[in-house]
């Protein structure tokens, strides 16, 4: 019985020793800072944080980031690259859209969907596009192979035979025209 009375007595002491001691002190708070304004500064400086850029798109042999050839028109406005048809003409065989932020265009085609890219060097991931010089176009695409006779210089998409690079030089030797193209596009020449 002397142990259970011990035992009772001691739960007690340190019951009451818990109850009357001091809680730990807290930073000083100022009379408008509530916990609640405090969590909410908290959850608002978070959530307003700055996620990290999407990766930028670049041409490639496929197409423009999300945008590929082939897309049918719904499919390309769903990658939110592109703008609305330029034209608006419900009956012609092809629409022209502007690729969002870049100045360039997409042609889609009814039959063959997205047909054509055309690109500047800031959307490749080499340099070369309108605006380029001849030399750094020959430089990166060394399977260049002479066209016309609106065209320059075509060259093999990498990795895609339903594709190719065309190329347009002006007689200052700058690149004036730089389009990736499904080879049997409808929408120009």
């Amino acid at each position: 019985m002397n142990r259970s009375l011990v035992i009772v007595t001691a739960a007690a002491a340190l019951g009451l020793a818990a109850c009357t001691s001091t809680p730990p002190t807290a930073a000083p708070t100022s009379s408008s800072t509530t916990p609640a304004s405090t969590v909410t500064s908290v959850v608002t400086q978070t959530m307003t944080s700055q996620p990290a850029p999407p990766a930028k798109p670049v041409i490639g042999s496929f197409g423009y980031g999300d945008l590929k050839l082939g897309m049918t028109l719904q499919q390309a406005l769903d990658a939110k690259l592109i703008a609305p048809d330029l034209a608006t003409n419900p009956d012609a065989d092809c629409s022209n859209h502007e690729i969002i932020g870049t100045g360039q265009r997409t042609w889609v085609s009814k039959k063959v969907g997205v047909a054509s890219i055309s690109f500047t060097p800031v959307m490749t991931s080499d340099g070369v596009g309108i605006g380029a010089t001849e030399e750094k176009l020959k430089a990166e695409y060394t399977n260049l192979e002479p066209t016309g006779p609106n065209y320059s210089w075509v060259a093999e998409a990498d990795d895609n035979p339903a594709a190719k690079f065309i190329f347009g030089v002006s007689q200052e030797k700058k690149v004036v025209a730089a389009i990736l193209s499904l080879k049997a596009q409808d929408c120009h020449n």
